[in-house]
């Protein structure tokens, strides 16, 4: 009878479906936050310039404040 070599342990049946559901999960988390993202720009976009001024933004800004990371926020001109 011939030896069978069999894989690590770490590589099991058990140990791939648990890496392809960690996979799966961090793939659809990010789908779903960049649908978030792209929505909550849709939604700034469409306020009118006092509105967006009442909560602190300018136009110009929306998209580095949806999509940056703290402290990356790109400030309007105030021209003052």
């Amino acid at each position: 009878m011939a030896h069978v070599t069999h894989a690590p342990t770490g590589l099991g049946p058990a140990s791939l479906r648990q890496a392809i559901a960690r996979f799966l999960k961090r793939e659809w988390t990010a789908y779903l936050t960049h649908r978030a993202k792209r929505a909550t720009v849709r939604i700034l976009r469409d306020l009118d310039d006092a509105t967006l001024r009442d909560i602190g933004l300018g136009r110009s800004e929306v998209e580095s404040v949806v999509y940056g990371t703290a402290g990356d926020r790109r400030l309007r001109y105030n021209g003052r």
